[in-house]
């Protein structure tokens, strides 16, 4: 009966010591402690007193630690500009905003205009969640562009900006034109405001001539020699018809050609 008696008594204080040790692992050092003390309370030997005071010191340690406020880690800064690229119109009647995205939220972040680019204004939205673009009409018929940078302590972010040209004009002095069967010259003036300039040193090209028709362009002037409509043409009792096609950039004009 003794023996038996001593064996649970072991036991028991063996169990309370390894689930204190267990409890530790868990973070739960409250539990963990109250464990080791019920082993010392019930194996008051000096062996099991002395490794149960050993963890109980541990677990008052990690108390300690875990109370104190872990230091938060340094957030690392970001720049985020979700739409970097800017179309704005040939003759834009807003100002158009640049959404920025800083992490941490701030508004502690500069643009400015990379190289010559006076038609553009910049300022910041006063949540400084936005960059603010004021562009200028432009006199221009070709796009123009510029570059902006965004800083945000040390990054950096480029944001486009593309401005339409104004539309082009193309316009004869005469869309119709006739000729009687003996041909000859004529001279039509044409105005155009385009920036773009072609093979010819002119703004303005020839892109389409009936054989009949010797088409030739100077800077603001279409010169036409039709030929003359002989017996023998299959077009001498009915006539011809015939259409010139000038182009600048996207626009094109058409001057039609009767010859009776």
């Amino acid at each position: 009966m003794t023996l038996t008696s001593a064996y649970a008594y072991a036991q028991s204080a063996s169990e309370s010591y390894d689930n204190g040790m267990a409890l530790m692992k868990k973070q739960d050092y409250a539990g963990a402690i109250a464990s080791f003390k019920a082993s010392m309370a019930i194996n008051k030997s000096a062996a099991n007193v002395k490794k149960c005071k050993a963890q109980i010191a541990k677990c008052q340690k990690l108390q300690r630690n875990k109370g104190r406020a872990a230091a938060p880690a340094a957030l690392q800064k970001s720049l985020v500009i979700p739409h970097p690229m800017l179309y704005v119109a040939a003759n834009p009647e807003n100002e158009l905003g640049v959404q920025i995205d800083t992490t941490p939220e701030s508004n502690d972040w500069n643009a400015t205009i990379n190289g010559n680019a006076s038609w553009l204004e910049l300022s910041k939205s006063m949540d400084g969640k936005y960059l603010v673009v004021k562009a200028e009409p432009t006199d221009k018929t070709i796009v123009r562009s510029a570059d902006i940078s965004v800083v945000y302590d040390k990054l950096t972010r480029t944001v486009h900006v593309a401005q339409a040209g104004k539309d082009v004009e193309l316009v004869p002095s005469t869309l119709f034109i006739k000729f009687k069967k003996k041909g000859g010259q004529m001279l039509v003036n044409i105005n155009c405001n385009s920036d773009t300039i072609y093979d010819n040193n002119y703004n303005w090209i020839i892109e389409k001539a009936p054989e009949w028709c010797n088409a030739e362009g100077t800077s603001t002037n279409l010169v036409l020699n039709v030929d003359p409509l002989v017996k023998k043409d299959p077009y001498y009792k009915t006539g011809r018809t015939g259409d010139i096609i000038l182009r600048s950039q996207s626009q094109e004009c058409i001057i039609r050609i009767d010859q009776k």
